[in-house]
């Protein structure tokens, strides 16, 4: 793993201690992907990736012990908020459940703590696998149901369609932002590299691949979303561009 900012190792090793207390015989176990894992991490920019696997949904007495200690945590670690956090059942690995149908699932993003459903994600699984770290529990693979073809493929493509959906509606409130075309153009590359190779890697490592194997393919804004990802410097990628780059990973 790569070497943190003290505050960031130091909100780790707080979630390590005190996620047991707090979750009890519920917690099965916490793991890290993501850029902390692998080589991509930036101090300045990147956030930390995280899965909470859990024997049951949370109860109410969890989720509100759970909601205030973020919340206190957010006041005395800054990398609180960077924190995206994911709490998953067992049982409902890999599978897709409806927000609106009791949802079993949780999510921890932007500082807030709030129940969601799942769609089953196999990307941070796979991203785990590859470089991931276990912070408590057992390893993912004693219990992770095996990752199809099949399933990367519809993840995939639940992926492009969550990107369409921002770039088409005009309320949005990230399309217009520099750091979100960054994002959907780097995580559009590692959508066509995991199309090809059936495999997840790091952002910058994936967009390498699209320019060596696409060479005519977007190269202008997929450099300006690495020099973004790099430097943090205003870079203008043209919506017109970026849903262009889009359809092209649609097609192949």
């Amino acid at each position: 793993m790569v070497r943190l900012p003290i505050e960031a190792a130091a909100l780790l090793d707080d979630i390590t201690a005190n996620l047991p207390i707090l979750l009890g015989r519920n917690l099965i176990g916490i793991y890290l992907y993501g850029s902390i894992t692998n080589s991509s991490f930036n101090p300045n920019r990147s956030d930390i990736d995280c899965i909470v696997v859990t024997l049951s949904r949370l109860n109410e007495a969890q989720f509100r012990k759970l909601d205030a200690w973020l919340d206190a945590m957010t006041t005395s670690n800054s990398w609180t908020t960077r924190l995206q956090m994911s709490f998953l059942v067992k049982a409902q690995l890999l599978k897709y459940s409806d927000p609106s149908n009791a949802p079993n699932s949780c999510l921890y993003q932007f500082g807030k703590l709030q129940r969601c459903g799942s769609d089953g994600n196999p990307i941070i699984w796979l991203d785990h696998l590859r470089s991931g770290k276990t912070l408590v529990g057992p390893p993912a693979e004693s219990f992770l149901p095996r990752i199809t073809e099949e399933m990367l493929t519809a993840a995939l493509t639940r992926e492009l369609g969550y990107l369409r959906e921002e770039l088409e509606n005009p309320k949005s409130k990230w399309r217009d932002l520099t750091m979100y075309r960054a994002y959907a153009t780097l995580t559009i590359c590692r959508i066509l590299y995991t199309q090809a190779k059936g495999t997840v890697v790091s952002k910058p490592m994936a967009t390498r691949w699209v320019i060596r194997t696409f060479p005519k393919c977007s190269s202008e804004i997929i450099e300006k979303a690495l020099s973004y990802n790099e430097t943090g410097r205003d870079v203008q990628i043209s919506l017109r561009s970026l849903r262009r780059f889009l359809e092209f990973c649609e097609s192949h």
